[in-house]
C-alpha cells in the first residue's frame, strides 16, 4: 500500500498512457480487467463518481484501475492517520496528501490534458455523434475520469479530516478553478456516496495473539559473503542502528528473523528506506582494512545481505528519481523523524 498514486503517474507519463495503447486489443483489455485484484474500502467513503458508462473493455479496465488506486489511497490515508502518535502527526499526513500528492497529480493531469488537447466532446456525444477517433475518444474518457476522481479524493480527504487542515478547505468550485481554470461541471460528477457494507472478519471475536519477539542484533549473523562489508566496518552507531531496525520490524518491513517481508510494492519502499538511512548518516564513510571509501552500492549490498533482499534495481531507480523518493519519505512520519546516525 502506498501514498504515491504510482498508477496515476504511469497513466500520465509511463507505460499506461492510453493514447499509446491503440494497438492493444479489446480481448487483451478484457483479460487484464479480469486479472485485476479486487480492492475494498476499509471505511465508508464520503463521495463517489458519476460518469458516463464505459462501453469498451479499454475504458472499463482503466476505470477499474483508477478506482482501485483511489480506494487503496484512501485506505492508506485512514490507516496512517489512525495510527498517528499525536495530533501533529495526523496534521502532517493530511497536509502532505493535499499539498504534495494530490496537488502534484492534479497539476500534472491538467498539463497532460492540455498537451493532448482532450475535451469532453471527444467522449460525450453531441447530437448523437462523436467528433473524434476511438484513440482520442478513449484517451479523453480515461483522463477526464481520472480528473474527477482526483478532485473527489481531494474533497474526501478534506471532508474526513476537517480538524487536521492547516488552511481553509477548498470548495468543489475552488478545486476545479485552481487546477483546471473552470468551475465544477453542472451537474456535478461528484456525488454523496451511498452507504456500503465494509468488509469485516467472519469471526467478530478477535483471537489474542502473542506478539512475535524481535531482538535487535548489533553484529553480523548471516554467513559471510564475498564483497559484503562487516557490521563493525560499516555501521557508525550500533545503538542508533539497532533502534532503527526495531522501527523497521514494527512497520512490517522485516520479520523477527530479519528477513525482508516481500509484499507487493514493498521493494520500492524498502529501497527508499535505504536511501534515507544513507542521507541520515548511519554508515561509515571509509573502511581501514584495507583503506577505501564506502560507496552507496556497498551499503545497499550490506543491507540486502542482512535482510535477504535484492533491491539493486529499485535502489538505482530512486537515485534517478529524487522527487519520487522525497514524496515517499515525506509520506512516512517515522522516516522523516528518524534521528541522525
Amino acid at each position: 500500500m502506498s501514498a504515491s498514486l504510482e498508477i496515476y503517474n504511469r497513466i500520465l507519463f509511463l507505460d499506461l498512457r492510453p493514447w499509446l495503447l491503440s494497438g492493444v486489443s479489446e480481448l487483451k483489455f478484457k483479460q487484464d480487467l479480469n486479472d485485476l485484484p479486487k480492492v475494498f474500502y476499509k471505511s465508508q467513503p464520503q463521495f463517489e463518481i458519476s460518469f458516463p458508462k464505459a462501453l469498451s473493455n479499454k475504458r472499463k479496465y482503466f476505470q477499474a484501475l483508477i478506482d482501485s488506486a483511489a480506494i487503496e489511497y484512501l485506505n492508506f490515508i485512514h490507516k496512517n492517520v489512525g495510527e498517528s502518535i499525536n495530533v501533529n502527526a495526523k496534521k502532517y499526513h493530511i497536509h502532505m496528501a493535499l499539498t504534495r500528492t494530490l496537488n502534484e497529480k492534479l497539476r500534472d493531469l491538467a498539463k497532460v490534458i492540455q498537451e493532448q488537447n482532450y475535451s469532453t466532446e471527444q467522449y460525450h456525444p453531441q447530437f448523437g455523434t462523436l467528433k473524434s477517433n476511438n484513440t482520442d475518444s478513449d484517451g479523453a474518457f480515461i483522463l477526464f475520469y481520472l480528473k474527477h476522481q482526483l478532485v473527489r479524493l481531494f474533497m474526501e480527504v478534506q471532508e474526513c479530516y476537517p480538524e487536521q487542515l492547516k488552511e481553509e478547505p477548498l470548495t468543489e468550485d475552488d478545486i476545479y478553478l485552481t487546477y483546471f481554470n473552470h468551475t465544477a461541471p453542472s451537474p456535478s460528477h461528484i456525488e454523496e456516496a451511498v452507504p456500503i457494507q465494509i468488509a469485516s472478519p467472519s469471526n467478530p471475536k478477535a483471537i489474542p495473539q502473542t506478539p512475535k519477539p524481535f531482538k535487535a542484533l548489533t553484529n553480523d549473523f548471516r554467513d559471510t559473503s564475498k564483497g559484503i562489508l562487516s557490521y563493525d566496518a560499516i555501521i557508525k552507531s550500533p545503538t542508533r542502528f539497532a533502534s532503527f531496525e526495531e522501527s523497521l520490524f514494527q512497520n512490517g518491513y522485516i520479520d523477527e528473523n530479519y528477513k525482508f517481508v516481500d509484499k507487493h510494492g514493498m521493494k520500492n519502499e524498502m529501497a527508499a528506506i535505504y536511501h534515507q538511512l544513507i542521507k541520515k548518516g548511519y554508515f561509515q564513510q571509509r573502511t581501514f582494512q584495507p583503506t577505501k571509501q564506502i560507496k552507496d552500492v556497498d551499503i545497499r549490498k550490506f543491507l540486502d545481505h542482512r535482510y535477504q533482499a535484492n533491491l539493486d534495481k529499485q535502489f538505482r531507480t530512486y537515485r534517478q528519481n529524487p522527487d519520487q523518493l522525497a514524496e515517499f519519505i515525506d509520506s512516512q512520519y517515522w522516516l522523516t523523524k528518524l534521528p541522525l546516525g
